[in-house]
């Protein structure tokens, strides 16, 4: 009996690998390519800069992981002295001037709360406490356990003032959790740093949610892998140009109580694990868009996904669920174009 809190480090290491080998460049006479790879944001991340000096490349990489590491000191609650340690830390009436940074992340995570419907909610994280401290214990959480948490969720609980870009709880024990989308917004700025350093073409790839922008060095498009949930394989492979792609699902990440898997995915509604399909990939123009959506359809019913992702024409969404014998899927117009025949 115990909590799986984070992915593993050999399946990430797996992953980053066949990231490498269904987007390896090979070096063209004018174009250099540089691949790096760090444990960063508690997880690994890979970087890939092409540029027509290898010296750019590298300085390239080096400016995306700084970006990468600013977002982590600023909002991971692994760290006492990051903007969201503090924040949570606030009584209500209480406020806190943050950073450029992480005030536009709430603020997005303000507007997908709206509109999912509470589907998405950063301030979830006295449920996921609650779910982490039961499944150490080896036990599920109370009802009563699981209602006193979910009196202290409610994106409405959490103010935000633009004029003095500050946050501020409105009742006690709001606690903020952006793990569901900092990394997608990590991506946005470690590819706008490759960019800046000179970069004519990169991939970031941060625990399995990735961000391409131009093309290999050899010309062919970014080419990515989305992992089957059932097995140790591969569901398919997308082409990825200029676009950010990010997946969902139990087999990442997970608590374990007699046996029985439950998503780490928290429905904020009910309080409850999300149960709907064990795999959900999205892909979007950017890296926050493709991390905060791939959370809310995994919490939202194919049925209802379905329905949402219709006002969405940017976003394409591949569900998977089902069993290993009889897997299911379902997708959105567009999506088959990018799959890899």
């Amino acid at each position: 009996m115990r909590i799986i809190a984070a992915m593993r480090a050999h399946w990430l290491r797996l992953t980053v690998l066949g990231l490498l080998l269904l987007s390896g460049c090979r070096r063209g006479p004018e174009a250099h390519t540089v691949r790096r790879s760090r444990e960063v944001m508690g997880t690994f991340a890979e970087i890939t800069a092409v540029a027509p000096d290898e010296a750019v490349a590298e300085a390239a990489v080096e400016a995306a992981y700084g970006r990468l590491n600013r977002v982590n000191d600023l909002m991971s609650t692994y760290r006492p002295d990051s903007e969201i340690s503090r924040v949570n830390q606030l009584a209500p009436g209480q406020s806190l001037a943050i950073s450029p940074e992480t005030f536009h992340v709430l603020e997005r995570a303000q507007a997908f709360a709206e509109a999912t419907g509470g589907a998405f909610d950063v301030t979830c994280r006295p449920l996921l406490l609650c779910w982490r401290e039961a499944s150490e214990a080896g036990r599920l959480p109370t009802p009563e356990q699981l209602d006193a948490a979910r009196a202290r969720v409610g994106w409405q609980k959490l103010t935000l003032a633009a004029d003095g870009r500050s946050a501020s709880p409105a009742v006690a024990g709001v606690q903020v959790d952006l793990g569901a989308i900092a990394k997608g917004y990590a991506l946005d700025l470690a590819t706008e740093a490759l960019r800046e350093a000179g970069a004519v073409a990169g991939l970031v790839n941060v625990g399995g949610d990735v961000r391409g922008f131009g093309s290999r060095a050899d010309g062919e498009p970014w080419q990515i892998g989305i992992r089957h949930p059932f097995r140790q394989a591969l569901f398919g492979r997308i082409r990825l140009v200029d676009r950010a792609v990010a997946t969902s699902g139990i087999q990442q990440r997970f608590f374990e109580v007699d046996g029985r898997r439950y998503s780490h995915i928290v429905d904020p509604r009910t309080g409850r694990p999300a149960e709907q399909a064990p795999s959900v990939t999205v892909v979007a123009p950017d890296g926050l868009t493709a991390d905060a959506w791939a959370t809310a359809f995994s919490v939202l019913s194919v049925e209802e996904g379905r329905g949402m992702a219709e006002d969405l024409p940017n976003v394409k969404v591949l569900w998977i669920w089902g069993s290993a014998e009889h897997p299911q899927t379902a997708q959105t117009p567009g999506f088959s174009e990018l799959l890899v025949q």
